[in-house]
């Protein structure tokens, strides 16, 4: 597999194909194709809206978030580009947005996630550099 890197940052596509690999390879032990494919959206169609919704994660967040074992849902992506919406129509160009167990910093403009904090790593870390936050 090979990840297409633009600039200093990649899209989360190569997150969501790495996520895909290591369901297919717990569940095949599980079910059979077929109900695999059966079960729910395509990658095609989750693909699609991810492109749609615009949101890319840095390589700093992607690692960030592998690390720290944070799994981000396609509901939770489309919460953080209405997050990113609202906070561009404020004016906020860096932007604090806390979800229920997810800190995340995103550059509002781009639709850039810049890094990702944990629950536990909240209460103890002090975010600098924000235009505002949101919580969500």
């Amino acid at each position: 597999m090979v990840n297409k890197i633009s600039g200093s940052r990649y899209n989360l596509t190569d997150a969501i194909i790495r996520q895909t690999d290591k369901v297919n390879a717990s569940s095949s032990k599980k079910e059979g194709a077929a109900d695999r494919i059966s079960s729910g959206r395509s990658f095609q169609e989750i693909l699609n809206e991810q492109f749609d919704q615009g949101i890319s994660f840095s390589r700093h967040a992607n690692q960030r978030a592998e690390e720290r074992n944070i799994k981000i849902s396609e509901s939770d992506l489309n919460r953080l580009g209405n997050a990113c919406d609202r906070a561009q129509q404020k004016g906020i160009k860096d932007a604090l947005i806390v979800m229920e167990d997810s800190a995340f910093i995103i550059n509002a403009p781009n639709k850039v996630v810049i890094t990702v904090v944990d629950k536990n790593e909240m209460k103890s870390n002090v975010f600098t550099n924000i235009d505002g936050a949101l919580f969500i």
